[in-house]
């Protein structure tokens, strides 16, 4: 799969969540700050995805991902992202400005990260994976 037909499919179906022109939206913008999706939206955007890739998607992948590779450590203390996890998110998510990822974050203000390109991230990485169980 390639990632821009996974951007077209995501930004197609974004328009037809939250009705913004698919043409106005850009692959840097947050879901829930510069697009202003609420969680509503967002379960309505993972089903739809899920239903055209016939995929299991959870935003909670990053976080898995990062506790998977960190072993024994932790991720995350008293909903605060360790170091160890920060270092580990910006292998993961590439596409967010390094400068955000700073001691102190916490899970909640993690999400608020995340972005078009993220979801489309999150999306190819379940496509991958279940390409992997079907082998």
């Amino acid at each position: 799969m390639e990632f821009d037909q996974v951007f077209n499919d995501v930004v197609s179906i974004i328009e037809g969540s939250i009705g913004k022109p698919k043409n106005e939206i850009k692959l840097a913008d947050t879901l829930f700050d510069e697009l202003g999706i609420d969680s509503i939206d967002l379960v309505d955007i993972l089903f739809e995805l899920e239903t055209k890739y016939d995929i299991e998607l959870k935003i909670s992948d990053i976080e898995s991902r990062a506790r998977e590779q960190l072993g024994n450590q932790p991720y995350e203390i008293d909903g605060v992202i360790t170091k160890e996890g920060l270092i580990v998110i910006g292998e993961f998510m590439t596409e967010i400005d390094s400068s955000k990822l700073k001691e102190g974050l916490t899970v909640h203000q993690f999400v608020q990260l995340f972005s078009v390109h993220s979801l489309c991230k999150i999306v190819l990485y379940r496509i991958d994976q279940e390409s992997k169980k079907i082998k």
